[in-house]
């Protein structure tokens, strides 16, 4: 049996991300989050440290992190 945790979004960041995938082939904000993440962990030219800490400062100032 597998087991599951919880990630909590803004609401206002999933109704975006739900309207950005309105007329995509995901059925949930949830499916698309996971192929995003999958996405990213198989990509060869991954990110430094530095530019995932700068993304991240830029989604605190935009509200969807704390």
């Amino acid at each position: 049996m597998s087991e599951y945790t919880t990630v909590s979004l803004r609401k206002e960041f999933v109704s975006d991300v739900e309207a950005y995938i309105e007329d995509e082939p995901f059925d949930s904000v949830k499916e698309f989050m996971k192929h995003l993440v999958i996405q990213e962990m198989e990509r060869e030219d991954s990110i430094s440290d530095e530019e995932a800490r700068q993304m991240a400062q830029k989604l605190r100032d935009l509200g969807y992190m704390e």
